[in-house]
Formats: C-alpha cells, sequence, structure tokens
C-alpha cells in the first residue's frame, strides 16, 4: 500500500510505498529529507484512488465525506487530525464529495459530513455529523487496538 508525505520543505506530496526498505525517503521535488511517521494525518483520496486504497489497506480505514463550504466539516477536521495522530489502528482518509461526487454517490451520502469506517474493503459503520474526539472513539472503539 502507498501513503502520501507531504515535505516539511517545500509542501509537496510524496508517494512512498508504506513496507518501502528506503531508511531515508527524499522529497521528489526539492530532494529535502521526508519525516515518515506510522500516522501522519489523514490521507486525501479521490474517486480515482479511493477503491484501490480501500481494498488494499490492511488496517480499517475511517473516510470522512466533507466538502470545504461545509462549516461543520471544518470543525470535525482537527478532531480528525488528532485521532489519526492519537492511534495507530484505523487509518484517516478524507474524500472531498465537491471535487469527488462518484464516491459520495456510490455509497449514497447525503449529508456532510459523514463517517465511513471500512474493514477489508466492505462498510461497517456509519456516522453522520461533527462528533467531539471522544466520542469519535467511543463509536469507533470496537476497531481500536490498543498500542
Amino acid at each position: 500500500m502507498n501513503m502520501i508525505i507531504k515535505c516539511p520543505t517545500c509542501g509537496a506530496n510524496n508517494r512512498l510505498k508504506e513496507d518501502s526498505s528506503n531508511a531515508k525517503p527524499l522529497c521528489g521535488k526539492c530532494k529535502s529529507p521526508l519525516i515518515v511517521q506510522q500516522t501522519t494525518g489523514p490521507i486525501y483520496l479521490t474517486d480515482i484512488t479511493f477503491d484501490n486504497f480501500i481494498r488494499k489497506s490492511n488496517k480499517p480505514v475511517l473516510v470522512d465525506f466533507w466538502a470545504n463550504w461545509c462549516v461543520p466539516c471544518r470543525l470535525l477536521a482537527p478532531v480528525l487530525e488528532t485521532f489519526a495522530q492519537s492511534q495507530h489502528s484505523i487509518i484517516v482518509a478524507k474524500i472531498d464529495t465537491d471535487k469527488n461526487p462518484l464516491i459520495a454517490s456510490k455509497f449514497q451520502v447525503f449529508s456532510i459530513p459523514t463517517m465511513i469506517l471500512f474493514v477489508e474493503g466492505k462498510e461497517v459503520k456509519r456516522i453522520t455529523g461533527a462528533l467531539p474526539l471522544q466520542a469519535l472513539e467511543n463509536q469507533l472503539k470496537p476497531w481500536i487496538s490498543i498500542n
């Protein structure tokens, strides 16, 4: 599976294989060293990358369906950022419904923010609306492993 790492120097997105043996990856644009962490925050998906990413993930994936104009989506964003960085058992991904309407339509997302948890490529949980961190963790407790 690939992960996207944002370069701390120039901000370019870099695609790296998660199991890559390259111990010191460099940015493809500016050649600065990349900081690779277990969880760096949400991964941004598109209509094109969504299915492949969800199917090939070896961990549960929580997908946030959002839009830039949505105030509750903007309130939820820092909660998801904190959640993604605080645990390693669930991958957090985001998909902009304005730019990627096909996936939102496929999963009948009629209200945003909507978060869908996928396990082994299948929807197992759906949460609609912005939640505080503790409430989100409570909703996802069965899939969060203690590490």
